[in-house]
């Protein structure tokens, strides 16, 4: 009996090392300074400007949620082989969303999990109106997916009251919304 349990283990163990090799050859590799994109991005109503790297955007107290929100999205829609989109997204997670998340690893699956996939390079995007309640603000988001689909998306940004992004709007989740489809009873 523990001879075939000695097998059995061996067999498992083979396994899991080659779905983690299939697994690791498939991932995108983190992004290089000559591959990132540049973003240049100006606050309406100051004279704050950013150029930067995806990568490097980060949360800023002179960024309102509306612009959090635009450059997580322009960030999600030019998204590269390197995911430096995804990664300014992370950038962008509130430290009580990042604990929910995990490592930055973890959340470019989660990006890739069906619910999510239509959010990555997308074709376009319309924003409903932005509720701002105290220091939560709400941005309901349609996107037009590569295959036509439209699909809906909350964005949930708070603004930080302690640490080192106080006073920064950052994103505390985004959640899809289920569409509900009407049927006429006869």
């Amino acid at each position: 009996m523990k001879k075939r349990d000695k097998v059995f283990d061996r067999i498992m163990l083979a396994i899991g090392v080659m779905l983690l090799v299939l697994f690791w050859a498939q991932f995108p590799t983190a992004p290089t300074v000559n591959e990132q994109h540049y973003a240049t991005y100006v606050s309406s109503g100051t004279d704050v400007g950013y150029t930067s790297k995806w990568t490097y955007l980060k949360p800023d107290k002179a960024l309102s949620p509306r612009e959090v929100v635009r450059i997580q999205l322009h960030a999600l829609q030019q998204n590269d082989r390197s995911d430096s989109g995804v990664i300014t997204v992370f950038n962008f997670s509130s430290p009580t969303n990042r604990v929910h998340l995990g490592p930055l690893d973890h959340f470019r699956l989660m990006v890739r999990e069906p619910a999510y996939r239509p959010i990555l390079n997308f074709k376009s995007y319309k924003t409903g109106q932005m509720v701002v309640s105290g220091r939560n603000a709400y941005q309901l988001v349609l996107v037009e997916a590569l295959d036509g689909q439209q699909e809906a998306f909350m964005f949930i940004l708070t603004k930080q009251r302690k640490g080192t992004y106080k006073g920064c709007w950052m994103t505390e989740g985004v959640a899809r919304m289920e569409q509900v489809r009407q049927t006429s009873q006869i």
